[in-house]
């Protein structure tokens, strides 16, 4: 009897713990983010104290999506050496909807030699919006990149659920 009971206990502990570590199969669901942003144009640049406004347009490929354009609005301050802090509001745009994404801790930093090397760029980001497909999409990661002569390009790594 009592292994009756340890073994039917035990089984609906095992089901119980597949259901919770199942990823959702409808609404919800789990998936990896993965995106990169090339293809970049300064469309305007404002500066105020050395704190500078930038909006950036291009194109790239989130994995969840397919090709996209997209549109960040950076806030980059220079009076903080030798990174600077950066934040950014970063909105993709695919056939079946949109996600943006912010982050507010950035930082933009030269690369240790100077030596012609790009500038590097990391921040953690947190899934703010969405729309169509993704609409009510949450979820964060972080991103890394480089600036060149060309403008940013962008790796962004994280998880999502929608």
């Amino acid at each position: 009897m009592k292994t009756r009971i340890l073994r039917n206990t035990l089984l609906s502990l095992g089901a119980s713990l597949a259901a919770v570590l199942a990823p959702p199969t409808v609404d919800g669901q789990v998936v990896a983010f993965n995106g990169q942003l090339n293809r970049t144009t300064l469309v305007s640049q404002s500066c105020n104290g050395g704190v500078c406004n930038f909006v950036f347009q291009g194109s790239g490929a989130v994995n969840i999506m397919g090709a996209v354009t997209w549109t960040a609005n950076v806030v980059q301050d220079f009076n903080i050496t030798p990174c600077n802090t950066a934040s950014a509001d970063i909105t993709f745009v695919g056939t079946t909807g949109s996600i943006t994404v912010s982050d507010s801790c950035g930082t933009v930093c030269p690369s240790a030699t100077h030596n012609g090397l790009p500038n590097t760029i990391e921040t953690v980001w947190n899934a703010t919006g969405g729309t169509g497909q993704f609409s009510g999409i949450t979820g964060s990661g972080t991103d890394q990149g480089t600036i060149t002569g060309n403008g940013p390009v962008i790796h962004l790594n994280g998880v999502v659920v929608y």
